[in-house]
């Protein structure tokens, strides 16, 4: 994530092989709720999507874990308990930190359901999604089909 995109005051990061305490230590300054969802990482107690938990909606610093990269439902589910709970409390992004990572895991089809629902859920929250992406590691018509889905573009 560069220095150059804004924080808002509520940041959820989506991390593929990014150390969610490195993600935590890089964005929590200065934001009213913070929390990780952490695809890969095997370090903490998997995650539950078992729904009605406030704790959601109060912890900053949080962090939730899916064993697996590729187990992109699970992930779009905790990213939503987070977009709904949050949803009217301030503006809200989701910093997806690293789709070359996932790409690396599932097939393009598959990351592309997954970004493309994940937008659909943050359209309906208000919230919005902020994506990093190397480029110069995939086809050429593979990032012109992510680049697609945002209306902004930084390379």
């Amino acid at each position: 994530m560069g220095a150059d995109v804004p924080r808002t005051p509520n940041s959820l990061g989506v991390t593929f092989g990014v150390d969610a305490e490195q993600w935590l230590g890089n964005w929590q300054a200065g934001a009213d709720r913070v929390a990780v969802v952490s695809a890969g990482e095997r370090s903490r107690t998997t995650a539950s999507v078992a729904g009605g938990d406030d704790v959601v909606a109060e912890l900053t610093g949080a962090v939730e874990t899916v064993p697996e990269t590729s187990d992109v439902s699970v992930v779009g589910e905790l990213v939503n308990e987070y977009l709904v709970k949050w949803r009217g409390d301030g503006d809200t992004t989701v910093y997806v930190d690293d789709l070359t990572t996932l790409l690396d895991s599932v097939s393009a089809e598959t990351a592309f359901r997954f970004v493309h629902a994940l937008l659909a859920r943050a359209t309906a929250t208000d919230a919005r999604v902020v994506v990093s992406m190397d480029g110069d590691a995939h086809a050429p018509h593979v990032v012109g089909t992510f680049e697609a889905l945002f209306e902004d573009v930084r390379r």
